[in-house]
């Protein structure tokens, strides 16, 4: 059973949030001393690689940004998603939670928020309202409580000050990977970065994210696979989304049941990612493995938070599609238009840098070359893209800037293949990719 978590307040102001990540920055870098310090002690020779990837640095990062919560946690959540392949296994488990919870805000917090939506009398709704939250995640936390007529209902409560720090928490993260020398000079960064404050505050306004709830229900209304929670428009504002609740475990959970089971969750997941893409063009970006439930007793998938849905474009669509089918075919030359086209090669990178781009995408094709399915896993594929495109990380020409919407994309398939992957789940890629391709072959292509 998971220890309670301690209530913090959510730093709301610039300077208190930049204090924590200039705090954060102070304890990595004392870790990073520490760290070589052992090192020499032990008669090695120092390393900093090591001593930025060790323990202490992981329960320093991950216990300072979900305090902030928001969206320096957000990215948090992305760099968790990766640990066990990017990073060393030991942070796994540490940073496993940024992914499944924050620190809860006090009560007095929470009461201030619900007043200010409900008016002052609004428990005279409920006939139960727990004030332990069942989920804190980066921008709010979820209650369960039962209205008078019965209704089930899970809470989500946004955390005071969130939608005010977007802007700052990301330009306060870049200025500090600035600092520090990661970026690629040539980037200009500064569009990309101003989509990614705009999508962070569509997922910070509940209307917006009820909205595409509501879509998505209507979507997946005839696919027996999925549940969607419904809306409860009268006690939803920008701060509060009122949603059924549902039960159901963590989707990591079926770790511990047959490989069938494994198999069909990841494979029914990789269909919904290819009828986001493809077909219905709204896909919910946010790969967060706390975003997933299953029901044993059901074999249903339920699917969570909505707030960082996007509309895809026929463009990225239709040319996501053609990189999938030169990919099958392993056509090297359809490969790079389909990556020009989406923007994930450009004029600017070298022509070694586009060579490992092009190696890692043959490399990544194996998995959809088997005509019965294919194990991530025991075929080490990502560890095996990893190794091909090693002379990526250390080129700074390297890297091309893809719009927005393409990196979400990116973001949506990387997070399911990691998904399959920590599960060992044998997915087969080209039977679920194949009706895309047969209609894409039926009808016109008139994109331009």
């Amino acid at each position: 059973m998971t220890a309670k978590r301690n209530e913090r307040k959510v730093p709301s102001g610039r300077i208190a949030r930049l204090a924590k990540l200039g705090g954060l920055a102070s304890a990595v870098a004392g870790n990073i001393v520490k760290g070589a310090t052992k090192q020499m002690l032990s008669g090695q020779r120092p390393s900093l690689t090591q001593s930025l990837l060790n323990i202490d640095n992981a329960i320093s990062i991950t216990k300072r940004l979900a305090h902030m919560r928001g969206a320096a946690m957000k990215l948090g959540q992305l760099l968790s998603m990766d640990a066990g392949e990017l990073l060393p296994a030991e942070w796994e488990p540490i940073l496993s939670r940024l992914r499944q919870e924050a620190d809860p805000m006090p009560k007095s917090q929470l009461l201030k928020t619900l007043e200010a939506s409900w008016s002052k009398d609004w428990y005279q709704q409920f006939s139960y309202f727990s004030f332990s939250p069942i989920a804190s995640a980066s921008i709010g936390q979820v209650h369960r409580a039962t209205l008078k007529d019965g209704r089930q209902l899970a809470i989500k409560v946004q955390y005071p000050g969130v939608r005010e720090s977007i802007d700052s928490d990301i330009d306060n993260v870049m200025s500090l990977l600035k600092l520090s020398g990661v970026l690629p000079q040539h980037i200009d960064l500064t569009s990309l970065l101003d989509e990614a404050k705009a999508q962070l505050k569509n997922e910070a306004n509940y209307l917006q994210e009820a909205k595409f709830l509501n879509a998505y229900r209507a979507n997946l209304r005839n696919d027996p696979r999925f549940i969607v929670p419904f809306v409860v428009d009268e006690l939803t504002d920008q701060n509060i989304l009122a949603m059924e609740y549902i039960e159901g475990s963590a989707i990591t959970d079926i770790s511990t049941m047959s490989a069938d089971i494994v198999d069909l969750v990841c494979t029914q997941l990789m269909h919904l990612t290819y009828q986001e893409l493809f077909s219905h063009k709204l896909m919910q970006s946010d790969p967060n493995f706390a975003n997933f439930l299953y029901q044993s007793e059901t074999q249903k998938i339920v699917l969570l938070d909505f707030g960082a849905c996007r509309q895809i474009s026929q463009h990225t669509s239709v040319h996501y599609l053609a990189m999938a089918d030169a990919m099958q075919r392993q056509d090297t030359n359809d490969m790079r238009l389909a990556l020009y086209s989406l923007g994930l090669i450009d004029n600017n990178m070298s022509a070694a840098a586009i060579d490992t781009v092009l190696k890692a995408c043959f490399e990544a094709s194996d998995c959809l070359q088997s005509d019965t399915g294919y194990n991530l896993k025991k075929q080490q594929l990502i560890k095996r893209i990893q190794e091909v495109s090693m002379p990526l990380m250390t080129d700074k020409t390297a890297a091309a800037s893809p719009i927005f919407e393409v990196a979400l994309v990116n973001r949506k398939i990387t997070g399911m293949i990691l998904l399959a992957n920590k599960l060992g789940a044998t997915l087969d890629f080209k039977s679920a990719l194949a009706p895309y391709l047969t209609k894409s072959a039926k009808q016109p292509n008139d994109e331009i």
